[in-house]
C-alpha cells in the first residue's frame, strides 16, 4: 500500500488519499498551484551492471509561481535546493549540473557548505561569466584533484558541435544545458535528486519553472553521479539511459548514425528522434481516449516531426492541449511558426503566456490509455527543450515518470496555467 499526499499550495485543506491497487480518477485543475508527493514501496531496480538494488524513493513536484508578489513563491524551487544544501553535513558531496548560475544566496549557501567540509562540485556552462560564477570558481577553484572545484566545458562537455542559425545570423553551439542538483547526504536524507528546469538566476522570478526532487533512490542518484564524473573530463559522451521504479532518465546527446550531418534547415527524420518513442502506442478516441499536454519553452522546425505527431494524434480524437512561447520567426527561439501551424492546422488547442511572465518549463503529459486498453500514465519533463540541439549536441536530459500522483500534478499545473495564465493562439 502506498500513501500518496497531495497539498494545495497556499490553501488551507490538503487531501491526502491512500491508495492499494486501484486508479486514480482525473481531477479538476486546482485554483492554487498544484503539488505532489509520493512514497514509493522498496523497488528492484537494474543498475549498469545489470545486479539489481533496492530503493525506497520519495519524490515530491513543485513548480514556482512567477505571479506572485511573494519572493518566496516567486524563488520557491531555488529556496528548497538551498535547504538541501543547507542541511549537507561535512563530509557530504554535492555536485552541482547548471546552465546558467547567477543568484547569490545560492552561491553564498554553496561557499559555506564547502567552509564546513562539505565536498562542493559544480560544472557551468560556459557561455556567460557572471559575478557569481566567477567567485566561485575563484573560491573553489578548478582542479579536480581538490575535494571542491567548479568546471566550466568549452562548448558543451560531451559535444563542440556547431552550425548555422536558420533564420538569423550567427551560430548555435552545443551547451552545458542540464541542470541538477544531487546530494549524498542532506539532514536525514541519503542520495538526493533534484531535476529543476529553471537556472540558478535572479530571471527565474520572471518564469514558471517545475522542479522534480527526489529522496533515496541510489540507483538514479548513481546514474547523475556518473555522467558529472564523464562531463568533468569535457571529453567523451555521457549519453546513456537508467530506470528505477516509475522513473526514467536519459542523457544527451545521443550517438548519431554514420556520416550524419546537422542540418538546421531540414526536419530531424522521424526515426532518429527518440522523443516520438513516448508518443507511439496512445489510444485516441472512443470511451478509452487519452489527454495530451504540453507546456514548451522551446520548438523550433527541426523538430517538426514530433509536432506532426501530435497533430496526427489530435485528428485521431485525442485531446491536445499546448501552452508555449510562439515567438516571432526572426528569432530562433520560442516556436517557430511551422511548430505553432501544424498543431493549430489540427485543432490543437494552443496558448502563450504574457504579461513578462514567461514559461520555461518542458513538460508533456500523458493521461488515458494506450493500443491494448490499458491505462498510460506518463509525464516528460527535465532540461530538453524541443530542439535539434538538445538531441545532437548538448548535454541534456529528459526525465519521464508514470507515476498517477506525479502524472496528475503536472496535468493540474498545466491546466492552471492555461485557465489563469494565458491567452489562446489563433
Amino acid at each position: 500500500m502506498r500513501q500518496l499526499a497531495l497539498a494545495a499550495v497556499g490553501g488551507a485543506v490538503a487531501l491526502a488519499l491512500t491508495i492499494s491497487g486501484c486508479e486514480m480518477p482525473t481531477r479538476a485543475p486546482s485554483a492554487a498551484t498544484p503539488t505532489a508527493a509520493t512514497s514509493a514501496a522498496p523497488t528492484q531496480s537494474p543498475t549498469k551492471a545489470g545486479t539489481p538494488t533496492v530503493a525506497t524513493t520519495t519524490t515530491r513536484i513543485q513548480f514556482s509561481d512567477p505571479w506572485s508578489t511573494r519572493e518566496s513563491m516567486q524563488f520557491r524551487l531555488h529556496r528548497t535546493q538551498v535547504a538541501a544544501i543547507k542541511a549537507a553535513p561535512a563530509g557530504a558531496t554535492i555536485h552541482l549540473v547548471m546552465y546558467t548560475f547567477a543568484t547569490e544566496w545560492v552561491g553564498q549557501a554553496l561557499l559555506a557548505a564547502h567552509r564546513r567540509g562539505v565536498n562542493v562540485r559544480v560544472i557551468i556552462d560556459d557561455h556567460e561569466n557572471y559575478r557569481w560564477t566567477k567567485r566561485l570558481q575563484a573560491v573553489l577553484g578548478t582542479d579536480q584533484h581538490r575535494r571542491s572545484y567548479v568546471v566550466r566545458c568549452h562548448l558543451a562537455c560531451a559535444s563542440d558541435v556547431t552550425y548555422p542559425r536558420r533564420r538569423s545570423a550567427g551560430t548555435i553551439r552545443s551547451y552545458v544545458h542540464a541542470k541538477w542538483l544531487i546530494i549524498d547526504r542532506s539532514g536525514t536524507d541519503r542520495d538526493v535528486v533534484m531535476i529543476p528546469s529553471e537556472n540558478l538566476t535572479p530571471a527565474a522570478a520572471e518564469q514558471s519553472n517545475d522542479l522534480m526532487v527526489l529522496r533515496g533512490n541510489h540507483t538514479l542518484y548513481s546514474f547523475l553521479r556518473a555522467r558529472f564524473d564523464i562531463m568533468r573530463k569535457d571529453a567523451g559522451t555521457a549519453y546513456g539511459t537508467v530506470t528505477s521504479g516509475s522513473v526514467t532518465m536519459t542523457m544527451f546527446p545521443m550517438p548519431l548514425p554514420q556520416g550524419y550531418q546537422v542540418k538546421p534547415d531540414e526536419p530531424l527524420p522521424a526515426a532518429m528522434d527518440p522523443y516520438l518513442d513516448y508518443l507511439r502506442d496512445i489510444q485516441c478516441g472512443g470511451d478509452h481516449s487519452t489527454t495530451i499536454r504540453i507546456a514548451m519553452y522551446m520548438w523550433t522546425y527541426p523538430r517538426l516531426e514530433v509536432a506532426k505527431r501530435f497533430a496526427e494524434l489530435a485528428r485521431a480524437g485525442c485531446r491536445v492541449i499546448a501552452i508555449g512561447q510562439p515567438l516571432s520567426a526572426e528569432r530562433d527561439e520560442g516556436w517557430d511558426p511551422e511548430i505553432t501551424k501544424a498543431l493549430l492546422h489540427a485543432g490543437i488547442e494552443l496558448h502563450q503566456t504574457g504579461g513578462g511572465v514567461y514559461l520555461h518549463s518542458k513538460i508533456v503529459t500523458l493521461d488515458g490509455w494506450n493500443t491494448g486498453g490499458g491505462r498510460l500514465h506518463l509525464a516528460i519533463t527535465g532540461s530538453s527543450n524541443l530542439l535539434l540541439q538538445a538531441l545532437v549536441a548538448s548535454d541534456d536530459l529528459i526525465v519521464t515518470d508514470s507515476d498517477v500522483a506525479v502524472v496528475d500534478a503536472y496535468s493540474a499545473h498545466v491546466d492552471q496555467l492555461i485557465a489563469r495564465h494565458s491567452r489562446p493562439v489563433h
